[in-house]
C-alpha cells in the first residue's frame, strides 16, 4: 500500500482513486478482524485512514463536486468518531508517558504511579467496552464497504495540475491564516485549528513525494516534526483538562499538582518549537507555493510520460527492417 502517487498512474483519477480504495481495504480488513494486530491498535490504524481519506478528498474538493466531497466527508468524519473513546483513554497514557520521559532526569524512579495507574485503569474499562461491542466495528467496516463501492463514482476528469492545485492552496492558505491567528492569539482552540490544518497538508505532501522524491522527503518530513509538535501540545491541553475534571478520581493532590505544573511548563516549548518551523513552512505566499510545487508536478509529468516521438521512430524503423528482409 502507497499513500502517494505512482508513475503507472497515468491519470490522476487512478491514482487517487486507487489511493483511498487502499486506505478504505486496510481500515475495513483491521475493524473485521482479518489482520493481526491486536483490536485496539486496529481501532487506532483505522482511525488513521480516515484521517487520511478525508485529506484525499480535500486535494480534490473542487474537482469531484461539493455535494459529493460533503457527503463522503461527513462518513469518514462519523466513522472516526464511532472509534474515538478508546483512543482517546489510549492518548491520554501515551501523553502522560511522554511528559514524564522528557523530565525523567528531575524525577524519582516510578513517579506519579499511582496516577498512571488510574489512566490505566480508565483505559481498561473503555477497551473493554469497545471490543464488547464488536458490532460497533462491524458496523464501521461496513459503511466503509460501501463507500469504497462509491469512490468508482467519484467524477476527476482533469488530469493536469489544475486537478491538485485548487484543494492544495485552500489548505496551504489555511494554514497560513492559522499560523498568524496563533501569533495574535495562542489559545488552545487556535492551536487546535493550525494543528488541523498542517496535518492535512502533510497528507498532502505525502500524496505528491514522488514528484521530487528527494525535496518532497525533506519537506513531509519537516511537516510530521510540525504536526508531532502540535498534537504533542494538543495532547497535553487534552490531559490537563481531564486532570481538572476528574480530579476526584486521583488519590494524592500534591503530586497532581506537580505534574501540572511540569505539563504547563513543557506546553510552551512545545509550541515555540512549532512556531518556529512554521514561520519557516509557510514563509511563501500560497500562490507562490502553489506555482513551485505545480513546476515539479508539471517535470514529473514529463519524465514519467512514454517518448512517443522516440516510440513511433523506434516502430517505423522495426517496419522498414521487415519490409527490406521479406
Amino acid at each position: 500500500m502507497s499513500y502517494q502517487f505512482q508513475a503507472e498512474d497515468r491519470a490522476i483519477a487512478t491514482g487517487i482513486k486507487r489511493i483511498a480504495c487502499e486506505e478504505l481495504e486496510s481500515a475495513i480488513a483491521k475493524l473485521k478482524g482479518e489482520t493481526e494486530d491486536d483490536p485496539n491498535e486496529a481501532v487506532h490504524d483505522s482511525r488513521k485512514s480516515l484521517k487520511k481519506l478525508r485529506a484525499v478528498l480535500r486535494l480534490v474538493r473542487a474537482e469531484i463536486g461539493e455535494e459529493r466531497y460533503q457527503q463522503e466527508n461527513v462518513c469518514f468524519r462519523d466513522a472516526g468518531r464511532e472509534l474515538s473513546d478508546i483512543r482517546d483513554a489510549q492518548v491520554l497514557i501515551e501523553t502522560f508517558d511522554k511528559l514524564i520521559d522528557y523530565f525523567r532526569a528531575y524525577l524519582v524512579p516510578d513517579a506519579f504511579q499511582e496516577i498512571r495507574q488510574t489512566l490505566v485503569a480508565n483505559y481498561e474499562k473503555v477497551s473493554n467496552q469497545i471490543i464488547e461491542q464488536e458490532d460497533k466495528t462491524k458496523e464501521v467496516a461496513a459503511i466503509l464497504a460501501e463507500a469504497k463501492n462509491r469512490v468508482a463514482f467519484w467524477e476527476i476528469e482533469n488530469n493536469n495540475w489544475s486537478a491538485l492545485s485548487g484543494g492544495l492552496k485552500k489548505i496551504y492558505k489555511r494554514g497560513s491564516s492559522a499560523f498568524e491567528l496563533i501569533n495574535e492569539e495562542p489559545s488552545v482552540a487556535n492551536f487546535h485549528e493550525w494543528r488541523k490544518q498542517v496535518k492535512y497538508l502533510w497528507y498532502h505532501l505525502r500524496i505528491l513525494t514522488p514528484i521530487w522524491a528527494d525535496m518532497m522527503t525533506e519537506l513531509t518530513s519537516q511537516m510530521k516534526d510540525l504536526s508531532d509538535y502540535l498534537g504533542d501540545d494538543h495532547d497535553l491541553a487534552i490531559l490537563r483538562d481531564y486532570f481538572l475534571t476528574n480530579f476526584d478520581q486521583f488519590g494524592n493532590r500534591e503530586d497532581l499538582d506537580v505534574l501540572l505544573s511540569l505539563l504547563n511548563r513543557r506546553r510552551p516549548q512545545l509550541q515555540l518549537y512549532a512556531q518556529n518551523l512554521g514561520a519557516r513552512i509557510y514563509a511563501e505566499k500560497p500562490q507562490d507555493f502553489i506555482e513551485r510545487i505545480g513546476k515539479y508536478w508539471e517535470i514529473w509529468q514529463a519524465e514519467i510520460q512514454p517518448p512517443v516521438k522516440l516510440e513511433i521512430a523506434v516502430k517505423q524503423t522495426i517496419k522498414n527492417k521487415s519490409k527490406l528482409t521479406a
